[in-house]
Parts: C-alpha cells; sequence; structure tokens
C-alpha cells in the first residue's frame, strides 16, 4: 500500500500533503483554500492519479506495464493501453523536435514500431523504454489540471526538488520563491519566482556524476554543470531541462526556436569546495 501523509492548517487554509516514494521520488503538494473538504477531496484525486501513473511508467515496478514492454516486445507486438500508445506519440513529438536529444530509449526511438490497434514492438534487443526524463512533468500537468478543475487558485506542487509547479502565489507573498543551489558547494545558483510556471533543473552531483547520456553519441556527461528550464508547460520544463544539459549551443538556437516560450539557463564549471563557507 502506498505511504501518504497529510495536514490541513485551518489558520493558514493550507494543506500539506506528501508521498515519500512515487515516481523515484517524494512528492509534496501545499494547497491554499478554506475549504478543508474540497482539499482533502483533490488530494485523494492525486493520490489515485500517481499510483495509476506510477503503474504505467515505472520501469522499476516489474508489475507494470512498461517493465512488460520491456521484456516481451522484441519477440511479439504487445497490447498497450490507450494512454501509452498517447504518450509514445508525445515522446515522438518530442524526438523529433529536440532533433533526437530527447529518446526515452536512449538509443534510437524509431526502433520503437508502433502498429495499429494499440500495439507496439522492438525493432532491435538493445531497445528499452525508460521515461525517467518524462514521467515527473507529465504528472505535473495531469495535477496542474486537477488543481484547476477544483477552483484551488494556489499551490506549490514539487517532485524531488527537480520538477516544481507553482500556481498562484505564497499566502505571504506575490508569488513562489525557489533557490536553486549548487550540487557541489550549495551555494546558490539563482533563485526564482513561480507564478503560474514550471520548473525543472537538472545536472550532476557529487553523488550522480554522468548519469545524462547523449542518446546521439551515447557518451554520458560527465561535467560540472546544471540546467533549469521556466515554462508554463511542466512537461516541456521537464523533458528540456534535460536536453539542455547534452546540447551543444548550435542545437541550443535550434531549440529556442523550437520552444519559444521557455526561460532556459546553463550553468557551467561548478565548482566543489570541501567545505564551503556559509554567509553570516
Amino acid at each position: 500500500m502506498l505511504e501518504t501523509g497529510c495536514k490541513y492548517y485551518k489558520d493558514e487554509a493550507m494543506f500539506h500533503g506528501f508521498i515519500p516514494h512515487i515516481l523515484g521520488t517524494r512528492f509534496d503538494i501545499l494547497l491554499i483554500h478554506s475549504d478543508a473538504e474540497r482539499l482533502n477531496r483533490l488530494w485523494f484525486h492525486i493520490i489515485n492519479e500517481l499510483e495509476r501513473l506510477d503503474k504505467i511508467l515505472n520501469r522499476f515496478d516489474p508489475q507494470s506495464e512498461v517493465s512488460g514492454i520491456n521484456k516481451h516486445a522484441l519477440l511479439s507486438y504487445i497490447q498497450i493501453s490507450k494512454e501509452l500508445e498517447e504518450i509514445l506519440q508525445l515522446c515522438q513529438y518530442y524526438y523529433e523536435n529536440t532533433f533526437h536529444l530527447f529518446d526515452i530509449t536512449l538509443k534510437d526511438f524509431s526502433k520503437i514500431q508502433i502498429h495499429d490497434h494499440q500495439r507496439i514492438s522492438f525493432a532491435s534487443s538493445t531497445i528499452s523504454l525508460d521515461f525517467g526524463g518524462f514521467a515527473k512533468g507529465y504528472a505535473l500537468k495531469k495535477i496542474k489540471r486537477f488543481i484547476e478543475q477544483e477552483n484551488v487558485n494556489h499551490a506549490f506542487v514539487n517532485f524531488g526538488n527537480s520538477s516544481i509547479l507553482g500556481m498562484g502565489h505564497h499566502p505571504y507573498g506575490d508569488s513562489w520563491k525557489v533557490s536553486f543551489l549548487n550540487p557541489y558547494n550549495q551555494s546558490l545558483l539563482n533563485e526564482f519566482n513561480l507564478q503560474n510556471t514550471a520548473l525543472s533543473t537538472s545536472g550532476n552531483t557529487l553523488q550522480y556524476t554522468g548519469h545524462i547520456m547523449n542518446p546521439l553519441t551515447s557518451l554520458f556527461n560527465e561535467q560540472r554543470k546544471a540546467s533549469s528550464i521556466i515554462s508554463t508547460d511542466p512537461l516541456e520544463a521537464e523533458i528540456l531541462s534535460t536536453v539542455w544539459m547534452i546540447a551543444n549551443k548550435e542545437q541550443q538556437q535550434l531549440l529556442t526556436e523550437n520552444f519559444k516560450d521557455i526561460q532556459a539557463t546553463l550553468y557551467l564549471s561548478l565548482i566543489h569546495i570541501s567545505e564551503p563557507t556559509r554567509p553570516y
């Protein structure tokens, strides 16, 4: 059974819900509204939706839909759900519009063969599906719609401090303020004021260096750098934050022409200090 927690703070009209582990990370949400019953109902819908998406997209769950595909799609046609078919079509769109830098196979998306009647197969034994750079943004987009449908105007949604959505503003401010820290020494890289926008960040860390692979070269990026993307579309922010880590300057220029409504930043030559100084 999925572990969850929540609490409503009546004086602040603030609801906090959390899931320690879903879609490979921690999930937190703040909802601002005076109707506690409405917020509890919304939280129930969000929990169910995240559980449902996890059962489709989590490749580490042997019972998930994507795990079944990865096991059997090379041997024969595999029947897939309507939603997964739509997800694959969406991934194909981003594969083409990022010049193949976004690729859920990390090899060659064109080896996924999408057939009639919701069936797919793999044309290569090296192909498998990995929605790690997609699922959180896709879920954020779904959650955003749920929040809007319940007429909740102010909310803050956070997947693992790397995929974030700010709707409306904090009760004591005009936005949701988010700090982006240098993963090597915890110094401040940037500060964002989110208001009806999503933020996604990507990068290497001391613990996870070389985990982002360029599917065109099969080389892992081991540079000490990070990226951030601001967009009104949580899914585009999620996808492009990883793409920006591996794109060269020419590719980044082309990407800004395809995705005109984003704010992209690349942070280069991040420095590690064994004992970082702290301001007083």
